[in-house]
């Protein structure tokens, strides 16, 4: 009984606080109690102190909290990270765009760390030897397109290379972090390694690492921290196709779009970790399926990639883009998916039911994430 009721609840996740809400609720939360935050921040507190307040101001939005503050310019900020998790980026965006406006008086609200460009030289991080900083670091890149390999060579970590290699990979994470930005780093970074010795004597220091970055793009900093910037860019792709399969799991699948395909690639590989992270949060991600034997003529695939954009235009406005994002698509031999992340999947299914039911398709079924889930049929015509 106890394994039927854990398949209901990962193939229709309705949640009794979808993301939405917590969202509304949390920001209400953090007026109240922001002011607290302010005063430790003007005092100096210590980190565990600003630690425990911020833990207290987003734990009723997210499962796990990984955020900083600062102040800036006349301003408090609030920086929200992803801690190198494409699935949190979503979110995050989703709360910054949702900040009152008396939040924002006080408040910059931030996605992702931040580059301390102008800082840079003066930033340290300390370890068990002693305190590193930027000026200690020597950097390579190797392009291949717009993916970088980069290799570092930082003496001062050679001990702790040898002794626990995750915590001086954190440190080189978090120091291209403050140089780049997050968001960029983990974008164009494909690829880390931390040298043992010097690879050359031509070497980039960390404060040369974001103009390099933005000559080898052709992007802005103001492009490289835009986190919306992020959530638009789609990538398109295309698989050789099971015609056999007709399950309504892609397999099917000869081209697509997504703007999300590190859960696309999860889902393929049959793993779960970032659809369970979202399911904490209240959030579902999933796909809207249909038949695609209606679609007949010469002009067929444009006929059935503008019926999908009609899809997602009309569910997005029946259900509001408070509770609908559209990420993608694919087309299959048999079917047509529509891919979205629902803040209040409620919401979202009810409207997709009224949309997709005024077009005359026969059948729609909505899908979660997980190769473990079953199919949610929403209507089939009599």
């Amino acid at each position: 009984m106890a394994e039927e009721h854990k398949k209901e609840d990962i193939s229709l996740p309705l949640f009794g606080r979808p993301f939405r809400q917590r969202v509304q609720e949390g920001w209400d939360n953090f007026l109240r109690e922001e002011i607290k935050l302010r005063e430790l921040i003007d005092g100096r507190a210590d980190s565990e102190k600003i630690g425990e307040q911020l833990e207290i101001l987003l734990a009723p939005v997210f499962d796990v909290v990984y955020a900083e503050v600062g102040f800036h310019e006349g301003k408090y900020d609030l920086i929200l990270n992803l801690e190198g998790d494409w699935s949190r980026l979503f979110p995050l965006v989703y709360f910054k765009r949702h900040a009152p406006e008396e939040v924002l008086e006080n408040w910059n609200i931030l996605v992702g760390r931040q580059s301390r460009e102008e800082k840079i030289g003066k930033y340290q991080l300390k370890t068990e030897e002693g305190l590193v900083s930027a000026e200690d670091f020597q950097i390579w890149t190797t392009w291949e397109g717009k993916a970088a390999e980069v290799s570092v060579y930082c003496e001062k970590l050679l001990a702790l290379l040898q002794k626990k290699e995750s915590a001086a990979y954190w440190i080189v994470y978090t120091m291209l972090d403050y140089a780049l930005g997050e968001l960029a780093e983990m974008k164009y970074i494909r690829k880390l390694e931390i040298l043992r010795s010097p690879a050359g004597e031509t070497a980039l220091m960390l404060r040369e690492l974001l103009p390099h970055f933005m000559e080898h793009l052709s992007l802005s900093r103001e492009e490289l921290s835009d986190a919306e910037r992020y959530c638009r860019l789609y990538a398109g792709y295309q698989m050789k196709p099971d015609e056999e399969a007709q399950d309504g799991l892609r397999r099917d699948v000869y081209a697509g779009s997504s703007c999300f395909l590190p859960l696309l690639n999860e889902f393929w590989g049959g793993e779960s970790r970032m659809m369970d992270a979202m399911h904490h949060d209240g959030i579902a991600a999933g796909y809207f399926c249909y038949p695609l034997y209606g679609f007949q003529g010469d002009s067929r695939s444009t006929e059935i990639l503008d019926f999908r954009d009609d899809m997602a235009d009309g569910i997005e406005e029946a259900a509001g883009p408070d509770s609908f994002l559209f990420t993608g698509g694919a087309s299959g031999v048999y079917y047509g998916y529509l891919d979205f992340i629902a803040w209040d999947l409620k919401a979202v299914l009810d409207a997709a039911v009224s949309v997709f039911g005024r077009t005359g398709i026969d059948w729609v079924m909505f899908h979660s994430f997980r190769l473990d889930a079953e199919g949610i049929m929403l209507f089939r015509k009599k």
